[in-house]
This record gives structure tokens, C-alpha cells and sequence, in this order.
């Protein structure tokens, strides 16, 4: 059911032309040994005016010939985006090494960023606002509705609708671009009205449950 993902790469920076050239010299930095991966796709299609114009590049993708390009025997042959340092200072940025500690492990990390910038956290960037984080879905504690925060098919019931649920049980699981969303309650009670069976598409906004 699932496409063969090894893994995910996000970038951000301030705007589109800025994110593609951070997302092209991190995937010049990857190093994947003993299984083929669609890197070359990537970088290819990151460097058209198609992508740079944020267009759907529909027209390269039933390309077969622009296709055949793209693929890892092909990837010798592509335009060079350069990697670290190098291609940073032709950026207009600079490095900086900083030690970070994620789940009591020291990692060395590398951060790009234009010179003077650092006073506001790693590398002078913005942090991404917060968002807030709703426990299940949407509601709150003094509403008796559970609705869906999202659009996608319902994998899992895990209740009946009479049960006596605490607050976080899990109520039902909600498949939405191949990802499966664990909805819990967001109050403790009797489930009063259960609107969701396994196999059933939902709508954001639409009412799961209700916790009396």
C-alpha cells in the first residue's frame, strides 16, 4: 500500500528560489550506498524553469525521454549543484559548526546562513511559528464533539459507541497521505455517538464522536 520511502527531506528558508538551492546542495550531500533512489529525479527536475516558476512540470513528467535523463546511470551527466562549503560561499553564505544534543546523543551539525546573521538561534534564522497541538481531534475539553482534524480513511474503530473512555484513549485511526493519524478523545466519558466506521472516508471538520 505504500511507496518504498527510505526517507524524508524537508528544507525551508525565506522563499522558494532560496529553499530549492538549500534542498539542491543537500541532495548533493547524500550518501546512499547499495540501493538505487530517485536523487537524480530530484535534482533534475529542482534545476527546470518549470519548478522555478512553481508550475506542475506535467509536460517533463510524461517526457519519457526527459524521464530517461533522469535516471542514477544518467546522474554523472547532470548539471553539478556542488555540495558544503564550496558551494555555500558561491551562495553568499557561510558555515558554522555547532555541537546539538537530540535524545542524549552529540551530533555535529553543519548550518549554511548568510555572513553577520546568528544572533537570533542557529545560523540567524527564524523559527518556524508554533503550532498548537490539539490532543486527537479537534475540540476542546468543554465541547462534547470529537472532530476530525483532517480528510482520510478510517483503518481503525477502537471503541463502541456506549464505552467509558478516559481522556487521550484512542478512538479511531485516520489514514490521510500515507500516514496513519492516532485520534484520541479529548475528555473523559461515555462515547454518546460514534459517526465513523473502518473502510469510511471523512472530512475535516466532520464529527467522530461524541464524549458525554
Amino acid at each position: 500500500m505504500y511507496d518504498p520511502m527510505v526517507a524524508k527531506l524537508i528544507v525551508w528558508d525565506a522563499n522558494r528560489e532560496l529553499a530549492t538551492r538549500r534542498m539542491l546542495r543537500a541532495l548533493g550531500e547524500f550518501e546512499i550506498g547499495g540501493l538505487t533512489t530517485l536523487i537524480p529525479f530530484h535534482r533534475t527536475i529542482l534545476a527546470t524553469d518549470q519548478w522555478a516558476r512553481g508550475e506542475t512540470c506535467r509536460d517533463l513528467i510524461e517526457d519519457r525521454d526527459w524521464l530517461k535523463s533522469t535516471e542514477p546511470q544518467a546522474a554523472s551527466d547532470l548539471a553539478a549543484t556542488g555540495s558544503g562549503a564550496e558551494e555555500a560561499a558561491s551562495e553568499g553564505v557561510v558555515a558554522r559548526e555547532y555541537k546539538v544534543e537530540v535524545g542524549g546523543k552529540l551530533f555535529d551539525v553543519r548550518v549554511f546562513a548568510p555572513p553577520g546573521a546568528g544572533r537570533s538561534g542557529p545560523a540567524g534564522m527564524r523559527r518556524p511559528p508554533k503550532r498548537e497541538r490539539k490532543a486527537g481531534g479537534g475540540g476542546g475539553a468543554s465541547s462534547e464533539e470529537l472532530v476530525s482534524p483532517l480528510q482520510g480513511t478510517v483503518l481503525k474503530v477502537a471503541v463502541e459507541k456506549g464505552a467509558e473512555v478516559e481522556e487521550g484513549a484512542l478512538i479511531c485511526v485516520i489514514e490521510a497521505m500515507k500516514m496513519e493519524n492516532e485520534i484520541t478523545a479529548h475528555r473523559p466519558g461515555t462515547v454518546a455517538e460514534l459517526n465513523v466506521a473502518e473502510g469510511a472516508s471523512v472530512s475535516s471538520g466532520d464529527v467522530i464522536a461524541v464524549i458525554k
